[in-house]
C-alpha cells in the first residue's frame, strides 16, 4: 500500500466528509491519465459526464489530486478534481483554445535559463510573473555554469530582474551548485522546472535522479536553441522523497490571468501607480506623472516600465479580448492611424526615409543628403529622440531628447556620435551623416580636450 501523504497530500486539501479513492496525477498522455494512489501505481480517464458538461469538473493536469472510481483490473475513472494549493497555466499557443493547464499543487518554481544565448531577462520577467501568479516559492536556476569563467554578471542581472528571489549558478557536468538546492529538494515537497528547450531541465532531472532517465538532445551551436526532449508533463519522485514536475520547453509564454503575478513580480513598478496628479494618467505626456518622474530620477527603469507595460497589455488581451480591442480603438485617434501604423516600415531591415521637424532646434530634417539609408539624428543640432530599444525598432515608450555627449571612430576610420537620453540616460551609438554640422561636431569631439582631468603641465613630467 501506498501512502499518498508521501506524494504531498495534506488532510486540508481533502474535502469535508470525503470518502472515496484519492489520486495524483503523475503525467498526463492526451485523454489517459498516469496516477498514483494507496492501491499504487494505475491509468485513468475522465469521466465524461462530469468533465465535458457545461460548468463541469476543472480538467486535471499533473500534479493534480483527483477523486477516482478505483478500478483493479482496467483505466480507473476520474470523477473530480481536488482543490489546488498552487497552479500554474499559460494561454494555449493554438488559437482559439483558451488556457492550458501545466502543473499543480507544487511548493517551488525552478525557473530556469541557461548561461550561452539563451539567458534573456525579457524571458524571465514573463516566468517570473506566472510563477508569483501560482502562490508558490520562484527560485531561479541558471545552468550551463561549465561554459562561464565568471557568472556574477549574469547573477546581477537577474536581481535586477528579480528582487528577493533566490538564484543560484549550477552545472550538471560539474556538479557546481547543487548542494545551494538542497534545502528545496525535501521529503514530500514538490518543485516545478520551468524554461525554454534546450536549457537543461532533463539534464537537471537526470542529476537529481542519479540516472540518466530523461532523453537528453543537444542543442544548436549557432544560436543555442533546444529542441524538446521532455514531451509530456510527468511527475517523478527522487531518492530522498522530493517530487520533481518536468514540463516541454515552451517557445511561447502567453499571459493568461496574471493580475496578481503582475503585483508581484512588478512590485517596484505598481508602487508608483495611483500616484499621478491625474486618476486618469495614461504615463506618456502628462503633467504630474509619478511614473516619468520615477525615470527621470533614475529610481525606475525606463526598460523595466516597458517590460510591465507589454506585460499587462498581453494578460488584458487575454482575459477579454473584445474589451481589449476597444480600450485600445478608444486610445487611437482613428481606424486610420491603426492602419498607418500596422504598415509602418521595420526600420530595422528596411532604410528610414522620413522627412521631421527636429524638436529641439526646429530645423527641417529631410533624408536626402544624410549619405546612408538612415537617419537618426538632426544634422543642425546632432540632436534626437528616444524612440528605439534597438536600433529601428521604434519600441521605447521614451520619446526623451537624446543630446550628443561624444564622438567614437569605428574600426573603419567612419565617426559615430554618442546620444544619451535627457529623461531615462540611456545611451546609443548613431553614425554620424554626410551633412552634419562638422563645427558642432568638432566641438564634441574636441571637448574633452579642452577640460582636461589634469593639470596640463603635468603632460611635459611624462614625455
Amino acid at each position: 500500500m501506498m501512502n499518498l501523504a508521501d506524494y504531498g497530500l495534506t488532510p486540508d486539501m481533502l474535502p469535508e466528509h470525503f470518502e472515496g479513492t484519492a489520486a495524483r496525477i503523475t503525467a498526463v498522455h492526451k485523454e489517459r491519465y498516469a496516477l498514483v494512489c494507496a492501491h499504487g501505481e494505475l491509468y485513468g480517464r475522465l469521466k465524461a459526464s462530469v468533465y465535458y458538461a457545461k460548468g463541469g469538473e476543472s480538467f486535471p493536469t499533473v500534479g493534480d489530486f483527483v477523486h477516482i472510481d478505483y478500478v483493479p483490473d482496467g483505466d480507473s475513472r476520474i470523477v473530480a478534481t481536488l482543490p489546488r494549493k498552487t497552479y500554474f497555466s499559460r494561454r494555449d499557443p493554438t488559437p482559439g483554445r483558451g488556457e492550458q493547464a501545466v502543473a499543480a499543487n507544487f511548493d517551488y518554481v525552478f525557473i530556469m535559463q541557461s548561461l550561452n544565448h539563451d539567458f534573456n531577462p525579457k524571458r524571465l520577467e514573463r516566468y517570473l510573473t506566472l510563477a508569483r501568479q501560482s502562490n508558490a516559492i520562484p527560485v531561479i536556476v541558471l545552468t550551463k555554469a561549465d561554459l562561464m569563467e565568471d557568472c556574477d554578471s549574469h547573477l546581477r542581472a537577474v536581481g535586477k530582474t528579480a528582487a528577493g528571489v533566490d538564484a543560484f549558478a549550477i552545472s550538471t557536468k560539474t556538479g557546481l551548485g547543487f548542494d545551494l538546492l538542497a534545502d528545496y529538494l525535501k521529503p514530500r515537497k514538490t518543485i516545478v522546472l520551468l524554461g525554454s528547450s534546450g536549457v537543461g531541465k532533463s539534464s537537471l532531472l537526470n542529476a537529481l535522479l542519479e540516472e540518466k532517465r530523461m532523453e537528453v538532445k543537444n542543442i544548436r551551436e549557432s544560436d543555442s536553441k533546444g529542441r524538446h526532449a521532455t514531451t509530456v508533463r510527468q511527475l517523478v519522485m527522487l531518492k530522498n522523497g522530493a517530487m520533481v514536475i518536468d514540463t516541454p520547453g515552451m517557445r511561447e509564454l502567453g499571459m493568461w490571468d496574471v493580475s496578481s503575478g503582475l503585483d508581484k513580480a512588478f512590485a517596484d513598478v505598481e508602487q508608483y501607480l495611483g500616484r499621478c496628479r491625474f486618476a486618469d494618467c495614461s504615463h506618456e505626456s502628462e503633467p504630474g506623472c509619478a511614473i516619468k518622474a520615477a525615470i527621470e530620477n533614475g529610481a525606475l527603469s525606463q526598460k523595466r516600465w516597458e517590460s510591465y507595460v507589454a506585460l499587462k497589455s498581453e494578460a488584458e488581451y487575454s482575459d477579454d479580448k473584445a474589451a481589449y480591442l476597444r480600450n485600445k480603438e478608444r486610445k487611437n485617434k482613428g481606424i486610420s492611424q491603426l492602419i498607418r501604423q500596422m504598415k509602418k516600415p521595420d526600420y530595422r531591415h528596411a532604410p528610414c526615409l522620413e522627412t521631421f521637424t527636429c524638436k529641439v532646434c526646429g530645423t527641417p530634417v529631410v533624408p536626402e543628403g544624410a549619405g546612408s539609408g538612415h537617419r537618426n539624428h538632426c544634422p543642425n543640432c546632432l540632436a534626437s529622440i528616444h524612440v528605439d530599444n534597438e536600433p529601428g525598432d521604434r519600441a521605447s515608450l521614451c520619446k526623451g531628447v537624446m543630446e550628443p555627449i561624444g564622438v567614437w571612430v569605428r574600426k573603419n576610420g567612419e565617426w559615430a556620435l554618442i546620444h544619451r537620453c535627457r529623461t531615462c540616460g540611456a545611451l546609443s551609438s548613431n553614425r554620424v551623416a554626410a551633412d552634419d554640422n562638422p563645427a558642432l561636431l568638432m566641438s564634441i569631439a574636441v571637448k574633452p580636450l579642452a577640460l582636461p582631468p589634469f593639470p596640463l603641465d603635468r603632460i611635459g613630467k611624462h614625455t
